[in-house]
């Protein structure tokens, strides 16, 4: 299975491409996996309202998004799993057959109804809410442990 971990917007802070490059490169080693960033549209529409903001990211990560027969988008509203409970979502997915599960992180106004009417799950990694940026190290990072639990590798402690 392909495993894709999309953001909307690129990051310009080096302790968060430091933070994602880690992760990325560990996570090689369990699953044919990629991280995308799509370009900021910021510049682009830097007065938009958010309506439009959403409508211009989601026609941008439609074409990130070819071939994804699952997508589940990061969402404060979404499912709250523990790590093994991600670790066995994931599981299921393999076991589906699916070719092609990506994770979907949306930028500052949340998610176009369009994106939402075509994903498949939601999840929510806390109440809280966090920066754009740092999720994306925080969902990187979870993934990369849903795998080691997966393969039954010690970085996990319950």
């Amino acid at each position: 299975m392909q495993l894709s971990l999309i953001a909307i917007g690129a990051t310009s802070q080096p302790w968060v491409k430091d933070g994602l490059d880690m992760y990325n490169k560990r996570m090689q080693r369990y699953i044919k996996y990629q991280y995308v960033e799509t370009p900021n549209l910021r510049g682009k529409h830097a007065k938009a309202d958010p309506v439009r903001m959403m409508k211009a990211e989601a026609a941008l990560a439609d074409k990130y998004l070819v071939g994804v027969d699952h997508l589940i988008l990061l969402d404060e509203h979404g499912t709250q799993m523990g790590s093994v409970q991600l670790s066995k979502y994931m599981q299921a997915c393999m076991n589906r057959g699916l070719r092609h599960t990506a994770f979907l992180i949306g930028g500052p106004f949340g998610f176009d109804p369009s994106l939402r009417a075509r994903a498949h799950d939601t999840w929510s990694l806390s109440k809280l809410t966090f920066p754009h940026e740092l999720i994306r190290i925080c969902a990187a990072e979870q993934l990369y442990r849903a795998q080691t639990i997966l393969k039954g590798e010690p970085y996990h402690h319950p």
